[in-house]
């Protein structure tokens, strides 16, 4: 299931793409340090591709704003991601991971390395003729294509299927990105992999400081094709000693395999994908801002959220995949009293870790999105507000970021709810919730275009935004739902209790950070580098201080932070 971070649970993110695997695909070889280790060096790519996609970012924004280039850049940028979120990036946890583990078990056995190279290369062939195919045909229909993702308004259509040229391409490079990545996990080989979007970022931000000023926008998409092919080679440099060769195969079994695990999940990636192009659509519509805006109000909330619900998913995987099988053997009945006993220990033993990581969540989430909506101005202000970012440009993406803070909650719950039904090897219920949630979304913004369309009420990029958060809140609660159907709930440990007085010390927290934030801008105002600076770090600080103070004095325990 791809997370993106971006692509589930906050579909206007970045093309920085990165992958967690249900439990399912990790091999009985594996040991809880191994895991933990794998953990902790995807956390820290994650970390480092963040840094430098928000760096990217502000690079960006200096040189092309939120304008209508900017928009049509990620309006071309769009359909090589939704494509590889598709196709290998949709197949890539649900069928590459555990059929490419399945056949290597040991690195070290020559007969299965060159197994895994023979089905590399049946994929491979036909993957590439398949590709090629596509990218033709999208090439050749560019200006139709460009028509209809911008919903025919707002938007440069030449300028849009020039970019789209450049861009379609990358089709190629990142979907055997996504077959080589599932490769390497394979081969229990995570540092090539949670590095590759470090270097895509990278290769993003060379080319537009160094082609700017002579290609303008296209230097951005030229960036994002190079970017493709520079992950790519890297990935292939990770498979050094498979034996890879090139064929049509299609009679292999293990495509078989492929195929017969990928497609209970094709729907819901299609409905997403679906979900994904109707947001970009309807932004393009709203305004020539739109597309671009969202792109980067949906960064700022991406990067809390991929620090802290990572982190704390990966600190509890390990502790709920070695907990699980036990309990879900109590849970399909035994008759063995001492098996019962033992299962019953491991799943309050699992419910106990779940909600661990929940209370964690809710402790650094909950002030991270009091502060980001209260402060919302003067971040985006300090993050993009130079060159082409305007003081104007400041204030339509704060505007969309505090529409995009209640999805960062919601979000950040999900994730360890989801984490907890791939512990329990169950994948069908979060692929029917999500299906559910993005029917639920297509609703939501298609009721809005129509009272818009009838003259009833005006949908703005917020309203779109903000339909974005409620579709997350409605996953989220029937995550929680039917996995507290499933493990009999987590009333026994007061996450009621305790998620009130978080909300008390972050609400005290957020009338402390008003407070400062006005106080400040009496003195340093509220434009300018300096200003927005001074307001963040002081509020930012002052704010943080008194959370954790409120929170001491109600009771609320710090010591779970070490588990990160």
């Amino acid at each position: 299931m791809i997370v993106d971070s971006d692509s589930v649970y906050y579909p206007l993110s970045l093309s920085t793409i990165y992958y967690d695997y249900p439990l399912s695909t990790i091999h009985s070889l594996d040991t809880p340090r191994s895991i933990a280790r794998a953990a902790t060096i995807t956390s820290f790519g994650n970390l480092s591709s963040r840094v430098i996609g928000l760096g990217r970012d502000i690079v960006k924004s200096y040189f092309f704003g939120n304008g209508q280039a900017a928009s049509a850049f990620e309006l071309a940028s769009n359909v090589p991601t939704q494509f590889n979120d598709l196709l290998a990036g949709g197949m890539l946890s649900s069928a590459l991971v555990p059929t490419f583990s399945a056949t290597l078990i040991d690195d070290s056995n020559q007969q299965q390395r060159e197994s895994l190279g023979r089905l590399l290369g049946s994929l491979i062939g036909i993957t590439l003729m398949a590709l090629v195919v596509i990218i033709s045909v999208l090439w050749a229909f560019a200006h139709p294509i460009a028509v209809f993702i911008t919903g025919g308004i707002n938007q440069d259509i030449e300028m849009v299927a020039g970019l789209l040229r450049i861009t379609i391409p990358a089709i190629l490079f990142l979907n055997l990105s996504g077959i080589f990545a599932a490769a390497l996990h394979a081969r229990r080989r995570f540092a090539v992999t949670a590095f590759t979007a470090a270097l895509f970022n990278i290769s993003m931000i060379a080319c537009v400081i160094l082609f700017e000023g002579w290609l303008g926008i296209n230097a951005l998409a030229i960036g994002l094709l190079v970017g493709s092919m520079m992950q790519m080679l890297l990935q292939i440099w990770g498979l050094r000693g498979i034996p890879i060769r090139l064929s049509l195969n299609w009679r292999h079994p293990g495509l078989a395999q492929i195929v017969r695990l990928y497609l209970p999940v094709a729907a819901g990636l299609v409905l997403a994908q679906i979900g994904v192009q109707l947001s970009f659509i309807v932004a393009s519509r709203i305004s020539p801002e739109g597309p671009a805006t969202m792109r980067y109000a949906a960064q700022v909330v991406q990067f809390p959220l991929g620090m802290i619900a990572s982190a704390v998913s990966a600190a509890i995987l390990p502790a709920l995949s070695a907990i699980a099988p036990h309990q879900r053997a109590s849970d399909e009945g035994e008759d063995d009293p001492a098996a019962n006993r033992h299962a019953n220990r491991n799943r309050v033993s699992f419910n106990a870790t779940l909600a661990q990581g929940l209370r964690l969540v809710l402790m650094l989430i909950m002030p991270a999105s009091v502060g980001l909506y209260a402060l919302a101005l003067p971040v985006v202000g300090l993050l993009f507000e130079r060159g082409a970012f305007d003081a104007a440009s400041t204030a339509y993406t704060a505007e969309a970021l505090r529409a995009a803070v209640p999805g960062l909650l919601f979000a950040a719950i999900d994730q360890p709810l989801i984490f907890a039904f791939y512990a329990r090897r169950n994948t069908r219920t979060p692929t029917l919730i999500g299906l559910a949630s993005n029917v639920f979304y297509l609703l939501l913004v298609g009721g809005q275009v129509w009272l818009d369309a009838h003259g009833l009420r005006v949908f703005s990029l917020a309203d779109l935004v903000l339909a974005n958060s409620l579709k997350t809140g409605f996953d989220a609660l029937l995550m929680a739902t039917f996995l507290s159907r499933e493990i009999n709930g987590l009333r026994r440990f007061g996450l009621g209790a305790f998620t009130l007085k978080v909300l008390a010390a972050a609400a005290g927290m957020g009338v402390a950070v008003v407070a400062v934030m006005q106080f400040l801008q009496a003195y340093v105002g509220s434009v300018g580098l300096f200003a927005h600076a001074v307001v963040v770090i002081g509020a930012g600080l002052i704010g943080a201080a008194l959370y954790f103070g409120l929170g001491k004095w109600l009771g609320l325990s710090w010591a779970g932070l070490r588990a990160l």
